[in-house]
């Protein structure tokens, strides 16, 4: 599966714990001995459960895009110039894919002082494991936070939403200007994946094109979020929840 590793925005400032103000939303990683350790953990607001990274369009739907190109990537690529040709189409039989080159600009970026990751944490070339070998450039693409929502862990919220895209926090999101905004292009591409469902059970299904397309399309639209990261945080969303009056003990948006 693409990009396991979570805490690769460690690196970013702006997803630190500063222990500045320990409510910010964006204090998410705290930083020990030069690396971005765990996640930083905090109850959910009008609640007693911890909060944890929920994807918002999930990794099973975006890694029919992305483990594709994660194998191809790493049988590809012996190192990062290798990486340039690769996003320019220049392998025999491998389409460009302009939009990673907005990951790697963010990856380039996070090896920049005050404190630079090492490009291991991206890219560790002596793998033959793709995911060991390129894994790390995927989680800046997995785990972007834009996509991620400081939710309940799916147990608190009746098993939902699993594998399925956060049709709830979507429509929170798109209902409630919280800090900061959602990104507006995000909401809809995420809305489309839904419109257009990827078929699990009969992956042949002509239908699921259409659905590969929509997700490549939110992938499009979140990574080109990711330089004004680097900027001001953005996403891991938080607000507060409740219990549904209509399934006591399962958490809803408030």
């Amino acid at each position: 599966m693409a990009g396991n590793t979570d805490s690769i925005h460690g690196w970013n400032l702006h997803y630190r714990n500063r222990i500045v103000d320990p409510e910010n939303n964006f204090d998410s990683f705290w930083f020990n001995h030069g690396r971005p350790g765990n996640f930083n953990y905090r109850l959910v607001e009008g609640t007693n459960v911890y909060d944890h990274q929920g994807h918002i369009v999930p990794q099973t739907m975006l890694n029919i895009v992305l483990d594709p190109i994660m194998m191809a990537m790493s049988g590809a690529c012996n190192n990062v110039g290798d990486i340039a040709d690769f996003i320019n189409g220049l392998f025999h039989g491998i389409p460009a894919r302009p939009w990673l080159q907005q990951v790697l600009d963010y990856e380039t970026a996070l090896q920049a002082p005050p404190i630079s990751a090492p490009e291991a944490a991206f890219f560790d070339w002596g793998e033959q494991n793709p995911e060991d070998k390129v894994g790390g450039f995927f989680s800046i693409i997995t785990w972007n936070p834009i996509n991620i929502c400081r939710a309940p862990n799916d147990i608190q919220r009746g098993n939902y939403p699993v594998n399925a895209v956060d049709a709830q926090v979507l429509t929170y999101l798109d209902a409630h200007n919280i800090p900061p905004i959602a990104d507006a292009a995000c909401l809809i591409a995420a809305q489309n994946t839904i419109n257009n469902p990827y078929d699990f059970i009969n992956p042949a299904n002509p239908a699921n094109v259409a659905a590969i397309a929509a997700i490549e399309a939110y992938l499009i639209t979140s990574s080109a979020t990711l330089a004004p990261q680097l900027i001001a945080s953005a996403g891991y969303y938080a607000f507060p929840w409740k219990i549904n009056p209509l399934a006591p003990g399962v958490l809803v948006p408030a």
